[in-house]
């Protein structure tokens, strides 16, 4: 089941995400082996470029990529439509006349239209929380997904991944806990899922690269792991009191590396990083304690080394309390979409920080009404007033509580 699955996410996910009238306006401004213009220092850097040069993905006219832009319920009614067509769910769309008579789709375009309708139908979508310009959120999209695959949801609550699941019903709880056991969600390093963290393009290119390793791992032949030279090495290049930046060699291997991760122990617990270069910062260490890091490789079949090269590193004593800022970069500023029914999206860029940016929070007329994780940089707000006028601020923080100033942007909604 989990591999018939896999196959169909990964397909159904390619052809839907950038392609067809799906995503108007996707443009085929760069082809093979370009580089867009906004992926520089981007997290999704190496997935976007992966997925462009099989020819699955690309850009816009102008150069770019615009990796941060949100999904939409409509482009997520077409990737689901198309996941079930490949499942072999093929309707005739018989009872489409019928259900139009007392179901209003005006605001939902062409193109999703039928998409749409057969989420409704099917009960994996609700006509009256359904809103095609509002942008996607994680849990709206793997409940969907969940509902649409006929996942039975999970009923046995003492296995609880995330840390911030709490205040969930327990029809979606359910579902994300059979999407979880079927392997195809998991969380973020601090034990949390982020359920109302928007998706953006480039999260998805990863979602796509992250199922078709998957589907090469089960699908591959090639059972030789990577190998190191004898004078491969590990080097610190910068270290600290409670982090290390290393450094390897390359490993080789017959099909090409493509990931290494570092293992280490911290309070007596295995702990690994996964990388696709060959450079780590490692943090959250202790403060002149003594530690050694091994780098293993992996190929596309998913095939591991088990020789890779060590270091052993003394971090430095405690250092100084940390009471430098995050600051925003130059021009910095935070954008709110037009209201669609209440919700309004607001998008801001990475701040920057000596120690690195620990989170951001949202306030909405000076209240706080988020804390958003760190790699986040867009939030939908709901059950806003019509025409009312509102003061959206986001402040950055590290994690010593410094905090820095804040985007403000006020608006007036439709």
């Amino acid at each position: 089941m989990k591999k018939i699955i896999s196959g169909l996410l990964t397909a159904a996910l390619v052809m839907a995400l950038f392609s067809g009238t799906a995503f108007a306006g996707n443009g085929n401004g760069n082809g093979k082996n370009k580089e867009f213009k906004d992926l520089k220092g981007h997290w999704g850097k190496q997935s976007v470029e992966k997925m462009q040069n099989l020819g699955i993905l690309n850009g816009y006219a102008d150069g770019s990529f615009q990796p941060d832009r949100t999904l939409t319920q409509a482009e997520l009614a077409v990737i689901i439509e198309r996941i079930l067509e490949l499942k072999g769910d093929k309707d005739d769309f018989q009872w489409i006349e019928d259900d139009d008579d007392d179901k209003d789709y005006s605001d939902i375009p062409k193109w999703a239209q039928k998409a749409v309708k057969k989420g409704i139908h099917k009960n994996y979508f609700n006509i009256k929380r359904f809103h095609s310009h509002v942008q996607v959120d994680r849990l709206t999209a793997c409940v969907s997904i969940a509902k649409a695959l006929e996942l039975e949801p999970v009923t046995d609550f003492e296995m609880n991944p995330f840390k911030d699941l709490g205040m969930l019903n327990d029809e979606d709880f359910g579902y994300l806990l059979a999407l979880y056991e079927e392997g195809y969600i998991k969380g973020y390093p601090n034990g949390t899922f982020n359920p109302y963290s928007l998706l953006s393009r480039a999260q998805m290119a990863a979602i796509i690269e992250n199922l078709l390793d998957q589907q090469a791992d089960e699908d591959s032949d090639d059972e030789t792991a990577p190998a190191w030279a004898s004078d491969s090495t590990v080097t610190a290049t910068a270290i600290r009191a409670t982090a290390v930046e290393l450094k390897w060699s390359a490993a080789t291997d017959d099909e090409g590396v493509v990931g290494y991760k570092v293992s280490y122990e911290l309070d007596r617990v295995d702990k690994v990083k996964y990388v696709s270069e060959r450079t780590v910062t490692i943090s959250g260490l202790e403060a002149d304690e003594g530690y050694t890091f091994t780098v293993e490789a992996k190929d596309a079949a998913g095939n591991w080394s088990d020789d890779g090269p060590s270091v052993e590193v003394i971090t430095l004593e405690e250092e100084a309390a940390d009471t430098s800022v995050p600051i925003w970069p130059s021009g910095a500023a935070l954008t709110v979409s037009p209201s669609v029914s209440g919700v309004v999206t607001l998008v801001w860029p990475d701040a920057e920080d000596n120690e690195g940016v620990a989170s951001y929070k949202v306030y909405q007329n000076s209240v706080l009404i988020y804390t958003m994780e760190k790699d986040a940089n867009s939030v939908n707000v709901s059950g806003l007033s019509t025409d009312t006028e509102y003061v959206f601020k986001v402040r950055a923080f590290d994690a010593a509580g410094n905090m820095s100033t804040s985007l403000s942007k006020t608006h007036l909604t439709d």
